[in-house]
């Protein structure tokens, strides 16, 4: 072989090599969770398809679809929003605009319980009865993958059980082997907690993490009104006043435990909480410092007009609050967890804003994470009431987009 040839070869070879390692890079992921009765909210707060921003999101996820607790098919929990009005076509179409969108189902929610998918998962007829009937939903609505948000499996104090735990992982073993059998890309995630107890009761870990294209990681909600005491709910670090569990109940933390127990950077997507938490401080309290104790008896703070559910508001409900000063709210930031808070006589919100959310993008791409995501883009500023809309998510966006994921070093 002449020496010309040799070298044709190598630059063939060198090109090949190229395009595999090209195709093979991971993009970050934006996540976008699409909670289907945000539609039914008075006014400006009402949230439909039609909302749903084009090219911002790289998943979005359709919030929810539920278990029938006697035939074991998925079921489909608001039939005339949802196919009647045509609501899982009008989503699923969005995906002419960006074929690269993959589009997904949700099962379950806090609402849906634990007992019928500790049921479910238990027997192999069941589990096969579920996964036959949500092939066949998804073919007809031409949807590309399936997100499981049981909360939790083997929470016994949610009617869970000790068995859920393997259950759980043959669940989606099977449900890969089915989706692999139809010959299609569907993609399986599942959205997971970080409380270590909760975790150690239900999540085969490392088994889920070789199935599942991704673990949506719920970095949020972990302080609320039921803990007796005033702070934000998505910290990025440790502060110095927490104490015993709440410790650990952070960002950083929470996927640093994912990842002790077996899971890799690479599979982690981080969420981020486009809501805050609210409380109720009692009459004669002036002590607004994190971790001030509440009124515990009204269950949180008062309901924002639009999302309307004492304890949470949106952040289009904050951001219209705090932008003028001379309404009375006072804005503080936590320079350890990185985060904003505000209060105002009694009331008390702990949220995330667009610095915040910067930040946690930055943690994202230090850590080598798999993406970000957020529940849930109705709960975004998309009127553009404080300023440009979509405010949050365009900064989840302008970070991810050109975002390599970077592969886990090798053991």
């Amino acid at each position: 072989m002449n020496i010309s040839l040799k070298l044709l070869l190598l630059c063939l070879t060198a090109a090949v090599f190229v395009t595999r390692t090209a195709a093979t890079e991971q993009q970050g992921r934006i996540v976008c969770y699409f909670p289907s009765w945000s539609i039914y909210r008075p006014g400006l707060g009402s949230y439909g398809v039609e909302n749903i921003p084009d090219g911002l999101c790289t998943h979005l996820i359709y919030a929810f679809i539920g278990v029938n607790g006697t035939s074991w098919e998925m079921m489909i929990l608001d039939p005339e929003l949802d196919v009647e009005k045509g609501n899982f076509r009008k989503f699923t179409q969005l995906r002419q605009k960006n074929p690269n969108l993959t589009m997904q189902v949700a099962v379950g929610g806090w609402g849906e319980g634990v007992w019928k998918y500790s049921q479910m998962v238990a027997k192999p007829e069941r589990r096969q009865s579920f996964i036959n009937s949500l092939v066949k939903f998804m073919k007809e609505y031409d949807f590309h993958g399936f997100d499981l948000d049981w909360e939790y499996p083997g929470a016994a104090d949610r009617n869970g059980t000790s068995a859920d735990k393997e259950n759980v992982g043959t669940f989606v073993q099977e449900l890969r082997k089915a989706f692999d059998s139809e010959g299609s890309d569907w993609e399986i995630t599942m959205a997971v907690p970080i409380v270590k107890s909760t975790l150690k009761k239900g999540y085969p870990i490392k088994k889920l993490c070789e199935v599942l294209d991704a673990i949506h990681v719920m970095t949020y909600d972990l302080r609320m009104a039921a803990d007796g005491f005033a702070d934000v709910h998505s910290p990025l670090y440790r502060r110095d006043h927490d104490k015993g569990k709440y410790k650990k109940l952070n960002v950083h933390d929470g996927l640093a435990l994912w990842q002790k127990l077996g899971c890799p950077a690479n599979k982690l997507v981080v969420g981020v909480p486009f809501y805050g938490h609210t409380f109720t401080l009692n009459n004669d309290d002036k002590n607004y410092s994190m971790g001030t104790p509440i009124n515990t008896t009204v269950g949180g703070g008062d309901p924002g007009v639009y999302t309307r559910e004492r304890g949470t508001l949106a952040y289009y409900e904050i951001c219209t609050a705090v932008q003028n000063a001379s309404d009375g709210w006072t804005v503080q930031w936590d320079d350890q967890g990185m985060v904003p808070y505000t209060y105002k006589d009694t009331q008390w919100v702990g949220y995330e804003n667009e610095k915040s959310v910067q930040i946690k993008m930055d943690f994202i791409k230090e850590k080598g994470y798999a993406g970000a995501m957020t529940w849930a883009i109705d709960l975004d500023d998309f009127n553009g009431l404080c300023g440009e809309k979509n405010a949050l998510l365009h900064i989840l966006h302008n970070n991810m987009n050109n975002y390599t994921v970077p592969q886990p070093a090798a053991k």
